[in-house]
Order: structure tokens, then C-alpha cells, then sequence
């Protein structure tokens, strides 16, 4: 009798088990809902506005993926774990005489880095 409660409970534990979706596990990791703001540069070219991004992303701990550029730049941040890590997308357009630089800051993983927080002092930096 135990034998046949054992085997129909984990025949159960199978079966739920396949019916639950694939990324449901606790240990998922997941990107969070990307940040993003927008600024406009004081500079006077994309690529001096750009170089403005990344140098306070370099402030902020952010390495530069592949340098800057044509109109954008990729950044990202780790905390030396694999699972963890952020990324900022810059790009620029130049538009009505004026250059306008959006900021994509996504978070992977469980780390404890406040992108809000850090997207607001890019924000602030950009703007002075």
C-alpha cells in the first residue's frame, strides 16, 4: 500500500511538473522591465554626445561591450557573477539641431544594483 502511494505521488509530482511552464522555476533568472531615459546633449556631434555617455558610464561601473559606435554604444556591468548582469544601450539621433540621447538600462539576474537609482545619476550627468 505505501508502494502505490509513493508511485502515484510522484506520478502527480511528474505530471504537474510537465504542465508547468519551463522559465517557472524559483531559480529562473529573468531581465527585469527595462529602464530607459531620454536626454538631451549639450554636445555638439552624436559621437562627442556618445563619448559624454560613456564616460559616466564608466563612473558607474559600466565597461563599454564594443566601444562607441556610429550612433550608439553598448555597456555592461557585471558583479562577477555569471547569472548577473546589466546592460546600458545608448543611442543617439541628431534631430531639429539638436541631439537626443535615449538610455536603455536592463537588469538580469538577482544582483543588488539599483538601476533606477543609477539611471537617475546618468540622467543627472548628462544633463549638466
Amino acid at each position: 500500500m505505501k508502494n502505490q502511494l509513493k508511485l502515484i505521488a510522484l506520478s502527480l509530482l511528474i505530471i504537474l511538473g510537465g504542465l508547468m511552464p519551463q522559465n517557472s522555476s524559483v531559480f529562473a533568472y529573468r531581465a527585469k522591465d527595462p529602464l530607459v531615459i531620454e536626454v538631451v546633449a549639450k554636445q555638439k556631434t552624436v559621437e562627442e554626445a556618445l563619448t559624454a555617455v560613456k564616460m559616466v558610464l564608466l563612473q558607474k561601473k559600466f565597461i563599454s561591450a564594443n566601444g562607441v559606435q556610429k550612433n550608439s554604444l553598448n555597456a555592461i556591468r557585471t558583479t562577477m557573477a555569471k547569472a548577473d548582469y546589466f546592460v546600458a544601450d545608448a543611442t543617439a539621433i541628431q534631430a531639429n539641431g539638436k541631439i537626443k540621447v535615449t538610455v536603455t538600462f536592463v537588469k538580469v539576474g538577482t544582483g543588488f544594483l539599483n538601476l533606477k537609482k543609477v539611471a537617475e545619476e546618468v540622467k543627472t550627468e548628462l544633463e549638466k
